[in-house]
């Protein structure tokens, strides 16, 4: 049994590594600003046989019913122990008191008698609703009066899927991968040095909290926190796994020569399998996709399309064309495309239009490595435009109708801002994306049309951090340990 005095001594150091910030090393250095509890490894054995099993029954959306209409107001209406400023009813924002540790010694019903219920949190970033609100009135009042997301166990035409940090990934990952095992048995062995972590992010905390002082009179309440058990036990997990992560790397890297290169030949089966991993995270860091097609039987082909990728804010002739026409291979045998030209006077007239419509302002993302040289794809949420199609029935989300958006956007009927062009998705074969689920890669996340259509165009509060934060409970805690790497938010 651990004694009060000692389990008071654990709480205290849960709580000062929460407050530390993290080192900045597996942030990707050249990237533009733009969950449930997790199971125990029993539980991720369960899991990870279960999503492997090809008998489960497939089940047609449509005899469903409206259900996305309820799960949204089950989301809105169900009172949770997370919201905007708390985890587990216990109040988590900067300019609250501390409260009171439990101790392991109190017992789970004293605890939860003296826990607030609150509803789910309606609001995570005034400064994003301010720039929505500037962009599309119509679409922030629909925001504001009714945004939700929630975590999902599979992916879902009309849903997200979100990159999880690497820490997390190889903590919720296979039981068979090398790093999984390797961060189990860390977190378990005298080698994860808690006290040290402890010291050296207090100094870091100390730090930040010199240099806020002079702009903030509020300075020495908001270095106090709240805490809960469900954030004690993300940042245990999360440090270890940072911890390690560093410790694997710089094993890697002294393979490297004089040149500064890796030969992945010199590497064992370990370290390869996290290099892998490495650089599989640095090229898709906090994507933020979504799903606009799965196979019936929910194992087939998928396809995702990259909604926070920003590409280009104004049409040039060249990108007009890209985005309209599309690019054409040099040759079979050379893969470096190039914009082509039109073609006829059809498609001239048509270019003419598209930058008549879209050349001061229109939003461009890049949405994927495949198809790339082909037309971009039209995203927006105008149930009656002419040509369009909901991606998903009940979706409110749909695709397509570019002639009569060019037309509604010349008439002053829409804004350029009402749409989205995405250029290339990301092709999934069958069952990669519920193997990329299961092995936690992506994390599925149910949500309202809002977080879909809204634009991504210099968001104070980056995307993913916003739909993470929506969702709550160990997410929204993750959402903090990955804001303690950034220095430009």
């Amino acid at each position: 049994m651990i004694s009060s005095r000692s389990a008071a001594h654990i709480t205290l150091l849960l709580t000062a590594m929460l407050l530390q910030s993290a080192d900045s090393f597996l942030q990707p250095q050249a990237r533009s600003p733009i969950i449930s509890i997790a199971p125990t490894k029993q539980q991720q054995q369960h899991r990870y046989m279960a999503n492997n099993d090809d008998d489960d029954d497939y089940i047609d959306e449509d005899s469903l019913g409206d259900w996305r209409s309820f799960r949204m107001n089950l989301a809105n209406s169900a009172t949770s122990t997370s919201s905007s400023s708390s985890i587990d009813g216990i109040d988590l924002s900067e300019d609250s008191p501390p409260s009171t540790a439990i101790t392991s010694e109190e017992s789970p019903s004293s605890s939860s008698s003296t826990s607030s219920t609150k509803e789910r949190p309606k609001s995570v970033s005034k400064q994003n609703e301010q720039l929505l609100s500037a962009q599309n009135s119509a679409l922030a009042e629909e925001y504001i009066n009714g945004v939700w997301a929630h975590e999902s166990s599979i992916p879902e035409v009309g849903g997200l899927v979100c990159r999880m940090p690497l820490e997390s990934e190889i903590y919720r990952g296979s039981p068979d991968s090398f790093m999984y095992q390797k961060l189990q048995t860390f977190l378990d062995s005298d080698d994860y040095d808690r006290t040290e972590d402890v010291t050296s992010r207090q100094q870091q905390q100390q730090g930040r909290s010199s240099r806020t002082s002079s702009s903030s009179s509020s300075s020495t309440t908001s270095q106090s926190m709240s805490f809960s058990a469900l954030a004690a036990k993300t940042v245990f997990w999360y440090r270890g796994a940072e911890k390690l992560l560093k410790k694997e790397m710089v094993k890697i890297m002294s393979t490297a020569n004089a040149n500064g290169r890796i030969d992945p030949s010199d590497l064992d089966e370990e370290s390869l399998e996290l290099l892998q991993l490495y650089m599989d995270h640095q090229s898709t860091w906090q994507e933020v996709c979504l799903v606009t097609e799965m196979s019936n039987e929910g194992k087939g082909g998928s396809k995702t399309i990259t909604i926070n990728r920003p590409m280009a804010f104004k049409l040039s002739k060249s990108m007009a064309r890209l985005v309209l026409m599309g690019a054409l291979q040099a040759s079979e045998n050379d893969s470096t495309n190039f914009v082509r030209k039109e073609r006829d006077g059809g498609e001239t007239q048509n270019l003419v239009k598209f930058l008549g419509a879209f050349e001061n302002q229109c939003a461009v993302y890049v949405g994927g490595p495949d198809d790339m040289d082909k037309p971009a794809v039209l995203v927006h949420g105008i149930a009656d435009l002419p040509g369009a199609v909901e991606i998903s029935r009940g979706t409110g989300i749909y695709q397509g109708g570019l002639d009569a958006a060019i037309d509604g956007v010349l008439s002053g009927k829409y804004k350029p801002l009402d749409f989205r062009f995405f250029v290339g998705h990301t092709r999934y074969a069958k069952g990669q994306l519920e193997d990329a689920v299961t092995k936690g890669k992506y994390q599925p996340i149910a949500c309202s049309r809002p977080l879909v259509l809204k634009q991504c165009i210099q968001l104070p509060k980056p995307l993913w951090h916003e739909v993470l934060e929506f969702c709550g409970g160990e997410l929204k805690e993750i959402s903090k340990l990955e804001l303690t790497k950034r220095e430009d938010l």
